[in-house]
């Protein structure tokens, strides 16, 4: 497998939303399939992530 973009739940194939989960040593970063809700717990955990994300630029879908 090259890409990890297909829920393997329902087959939705256009990737995913990202959760954050504040804990002990950071937050930890996860994915969310947008179509059926399944979660996925990747191991990434970021140290130092803003509290409040600052706006960025808004991309066409």
């Amino acid at each position: 497998m090259s890409e990890f973009r297909v829920c393997r739940v329902c087959g939705y194939a256009k990737g995913f939303h990202l959760y954050f989960r504040e804990q002990e040593k950071g937050r930890r970063i996860g994915l969310i399939c947008p179509e059926c809700g399944q979660s996925y717990d990747l191991g990434w955990v970021v140290e130092g992530l803003a509290e409040m994300a600052e706006k960025g630029a808004v991309f066409d879908a």
